[in-house]
C-alpha cells in the first residue's frame, strides 16, 4: 500500500474514529472523560470487591473463630498446634492482601517507574512480551535521556507502549515491533510500529477502541497529541508528541 493512502486513512482515523479535540465541544469531550473514569471506577470496584473485599472477609471470619475459642464456653479449647495453625492461615490470607494492595496500587501507577525510570520499565516490559512470545521481536530505541522526559509523561508513555503491545499482541500477528522515544520538534516523541496484519477503521470492534480511546486520552490528559496510522495488512503506527514547553523544574 501507498505511503499516500496510509496517510488518508490515518487522517480518518484520527479525526473521526477519535475525534480531533480542537474540532469537538468541551462538554463532548467532558462527557467523554467522564465515561472512561466511570469505567476506570468500576473496574478498580471490582478489583477491590471480589480480591481485596473477599480475603478481608475470610480474614475477619478467621480471626473470629479464634477469639470465639478463648471467649466462649461452647467451644472446645484449642490445643496449641491448632492455634499456630489457625494463625498461619491468617498469615498467609494477609499476604495476599498485601499482594492485592500491590497490583491495584501498580494499575494506578506502576512502582516500576519509581524503581527503573520509564526507559528501564519500557525494556523490561518488552522484555518479559518477547520471553513469552520468542516468535516475536520487539526492538527498543531509545535517542533520548530519562532526565529529558517530564515526570507528567512517564505513566502515560509507559501504559501508552503496554496498550500497545497487547493490542499488536492479541491481534496484529506480528514478528517485529519497533518501539522508539526521542526528541523531536519541541517535543518527546514516542513510536510503536509493527509490522502485522494492520485492520480496517470501519471494522474496529469494541475492544480495541476502547483501548485506543483510552491511550488518546492518557495524551490528552498532558496537552499531547496522538496520532494512529492503520491499513489492512500494513501494520499499525502510533505515534504519540508530548510538548516540551509543559516541562517544569519539579520535574526533574
Amino acid at each position: 500500500m501507498s505511503v499516500a493512502k496510509k496517510n488518508t486513512i490515518r487522517h480518518a482515523f484520527t479525526h473521526s474514529q477519535l475525534p480531533d479535540t480542537n474540532k469537538i465541544s468541551s462538554r463532548q469531550k467532558s462527557s467523554s472523560s467522564s465515561s472512561i473514569d466511570e469505567e476506570e471506577r468500576k473496574r478498580l470496584s471490582r478489583e477491590l470487591h471480589d480480591g481485596l473485599g473477599q480475603l478481608l472477609t475470610t480474614i475477619g471470619l478467621q480471626v473470629k473463630q479464634c477469639l470465639n475459642h478463648y471467649d466462649s464456653n461452647s467451644f472446645p479449647s484449642l490445643s496449641p498446634h491448632d492455634h499456630k495453625a489457625s494463625l498461619q492461615q491468617i498469615s498467609t490470607m494477609v499476604k495476599e492482601a498485601i499482594g492485592e494492595v500491590r497490583s491495584i496500587c501498580s494499575a494506578i501507577r506502576p512502582s516500576i517507574l519509581d524503581d527503573l525510570g520509564v526507559l528501564a520499565a519500557i525494556s523490561w516490559q518488552c522484555r518479559q512480551i518477547s520471553q513469552a512470545s520468542p516468535s516475536l521481536k520487539i526492538v527498543t530505541d531509545y535517542r533520548i535521556e530519562e532526565n529529558q522526559i517530564a515526570v507528567a509523561y512517564r505513566t502515560a508513555i509507559y501504559r501508552i507502549v503496554q496498550e500497545s503491545l497487547n493490542n499488536a499482541l492479541k491481534y496484529s500477528h506480528a514478528s517485529r515491533i519497533g518501539v522508539t522515544l526521542s526528541l523531536q520538534d519541541e517535543s518527546v516523541h514516542l513510536s510503536v510500529i509493527d509490522n502485522g496484519i494492520g485492520f480496517d477503521i470501519a471494522s474496529i470492534h469494541e475492544g480495541l477502541g476502547l483501548g485506543l480511546m483510552s491511550m488518546r486520552e492518557r495524551v490528552e490528559s498532558v496537552n499531547g497529541k496522538l496520532e494512529i496510522a492503520a491499513a489492512v495488512n500494513s501494520g499499525v503506527e502510533i505515534q504519540a508528541y508530548f510538548p516540551l514547553r509543559t516541562m517544569t523544574l519539579c520535574d526533574t
